[in-house]
């Protein structure tokens, strides 16, 4: 008696443009065989239903043997991982179609590697399927029909050939990946240059501005001064005379104080820290040379 047991696990994405669905399936085979009187039992768990119905239909009209069951359920595991693999395929074909509107195109990158997981999940399980399958032919060596070995080969070599296309499309995804952060760093910069050229229009502006009103600073100034009540003009027509208050120190003596306070604050709210860095900077290199000097000294 020949007892063996081993198991798949396949992945199947279901493509949508807003969220990503999937789900897992875990198909696990028991196999009972008698050697002598060709009597076993085949114990299938969690098979989907398509795939159930489909080996019925292939060993309903077949005589029933241990080879024969072992290779028509591994051909519906193959079709189940060749269906995951292509459906994962359209989705990475409609991202490179999509890439075409570059204008329009906005990716989900949130998505874009939920897909390469998706993936990554492909190419471990189909690697350990085609192990699986290379354990079933050294396993199953008391199966004495002669296409069985050839059968499983064939199986083990269209499962590498699935496991090559699953690995090209985690390529093709990933370079998708890598084109649409760049077309998005491209698009970006070229907001920030407008951005850019928008400011520098701007500042021209301000400098125009600022020339204006340093044009006008001086007669603004003098126009102020002499507007104030310091001076005034007595006398008879064709005689008049300017007179100057004798406060008019009170003037000088508020203004001047009042800007340095206030180039003195500005000073401090933009330059202190460095200002303060500076100076410590200062103290410390006064420190060191003055106890240098110090050790000289002796």
């Amino acid at each position: 008696v020949v007892e063996m047991w081993y198991t798949f696990k396949i992945k199947q994405v279901i493509n949508s443009s807003a969220k990503v669905e999937y789900y897992w399936t875990q198909i696990s085979v028991f196999a009972r065989w008698n050697v002598q009187n060709s009597m076993g039992l085949i114990l299938c768990l969690d098979c989907p239903a398509p795939a159930l119905e489909d080996l019925k239909r292939n060993l309903v009209l077949r005589k029933i043997s241990s080879s024969t069951c072992h290779v028509r359920f591994l051909e519906t595991v193959r079709d189940l991982y060749n269906y995951s693999v292509w459906s994962l395929r359209d989705y990475v074909r409609g991202l490179e179609r999509d890439r075409d509107r570059e204008q329009g195109f906005t990716p989900n990158f949130v998505h874009l590697h939920d897909m390469a997981r998706h993936l990554i999940h492909s190419n471990e399980t189909l690697q350990v399927a085609i192990e699986t399958i290379q354990s079933i032919r050294a396993r199953c060596t008391h199966m004495k029909e002669s296409n069985f070995d050839d059968q499983t080969y064939a199986l083990q070599k269209e499962l590498k050939a699935i496991k090559c296309r699953s690995e090209s499309l985690r390529e093709r995804l990933q370079n998708e990946i890598n084109l649409a952060f760049n077309l998005v760093a491209q698009r970006e910069s070229r907001i920030m240059v407008g951005l850019g050229n928008d400011s520098r229009k701007d500042s021209n502006t301000m400098s125009f501005i600022a020339v204006v009103g340093l044009v006008y600073l001086p007669g603004t100034f003098i126009s102020g001064l002499f507007g104030t009540n310091f001076f005034n003009v007595t006398g008879e027509p064709g005689q008049e005379k300017w007179l100057i208050s004798n406060n008019f120190w009170l003037y000088w003596a508020l203004t001047i104080p009042i800007t340095f306070v206030t180039i003195f604050s500005w000073v401090l709210a933009f330059h202190g820290k460095d200002l303060r860095e500076r100076t410590m900077a200062r103290i410390r290199r006064s420190r060191i040379f003055g106890k240098e000097s110090v050790v000289f000294s002796f």
